[in-house]
């Protein structure tokens, strides 16, 4: 029988790591996390833990071997305040580091075995790392009562943070290894337009709901937009100007192509990306 898998992961602050948290905990993995947070965490999903197979330990209880998985979530520091520095040396032991594609960071490989590069995420929670900019703008604009309005006809490939964990805790529970850079977004194209109909759409209706204010455009059933889809892989042979190349979503096929051999599934987002504004909307106007 094969041994649950010990996974350490570190960033758990961020709503992203909060919501890894809460999904490895229904697995029967062994996750360990840095000290200085292990007692609040174990409070925090203190139910997660009664009724689930997974186990939460401490990095002074069990720290970094061979065998072992680590995950470094945001931008860090990542080193453990009650003992210094992480080892990353330990032999056997697998580092991978995931950040927004925002922060354009170029990594070193020297003590990193994969880099998981993930583009326009729906944070269920806002921060400063990972929450998109322009969606903290319209929020803004929103709260203000003001209209927003589209800066640009770039795309975006708006992935909710639940499928990106999702993703990332098949991986981790398989026994198939990173690959040394993996992209991850969601798989149709959205432009601003598009999803400001949506997110005011949304605004519209969770403001009236607080206030009990209705009309009857905030109970008449809104059409969702037509969002294209977009093959797996973003290759092109043609060449492009430095504006059509913005359009190309990043190139899923290595992600799909590990997800699929892992349980034959691929990657298939399952989010409604019309819910996973509404998370990060709710997240917002609780922040605010």
């Amino acid at each position: 029988m094969r041994q649950a898998p010990i996974i350490h992961v570190r960033g758990i602050e961020a709503s992203i790591g909060q919501a890894f948290v809460e999904r490895i905990l229904r697995t029967n993995a062994h996750l360990v996390i840095g000290s200085k947070h292990f007692e609040e965490i174990s409070k925090q999903f203190s139910t997660e833990l009664e009724y689930s197979e997974g186990e939460l330990h401490s990095s002074d209880e069990l720290p970094m071997g061979e065998g072992h998985r680590l995950l470094l979530i945001g931008l860090g520091p990542f080193g453990e305040e009650a003992d210094g520095e992480m080892d990353l040396e330990v032999d056997g032991l697998e580092v991978a580091l995931m950040t927004p594609a925002s922060s354009e960071l170029e990594v070193d490989s020297e003590w990193l075995d994969s880099h998981i590069i993930v583009h326009d995420v729906l944070t269920s929670n806002p921060d400063s790392t990972w929450s998109s900019d322009l969606f903290q703008n319209w929020m803004e604009q929103l709260h203000a009562k003001n209209i927003p309005s589209p800066s640009s006809d770039a795309l975006h490939w708006w992935v909710s943070e639940v499928d990106v964990v999702d993703a990332l805790v098949r991986i981790l529970l398989s026994d198939e290894p990173f690959p040394s850079e993996l992209k991850v977004s969601g798989r149709r194209a959205w432009n601003q337009s598009q999803t400001l109909e949506e997110l005011s759409l949304l605004y519209s209706r969770t403001m009236a709901g607080r206030t009990g204010d209705f009309g009857i455009e905030h109970l008449t059933a809104a059409p969702t937009p037509t969002i294209e889809v977009r093959t797996l892989n973003a290759s092109s042979t043609t060449p492009m100007s430095v504006e059509q190349n913005a359009q190309i979503r990043p190139d899923l096929s290595p992600l799909h192509d590990l997800l699929h051999r892992i349980d034959g599934d691929g990657w298939r987002p399952l989010v409604p990306i019309r819910t996973a504004l509404m998370h990060s909307l709710a997240g917002y106007i609780q922040r605010n």
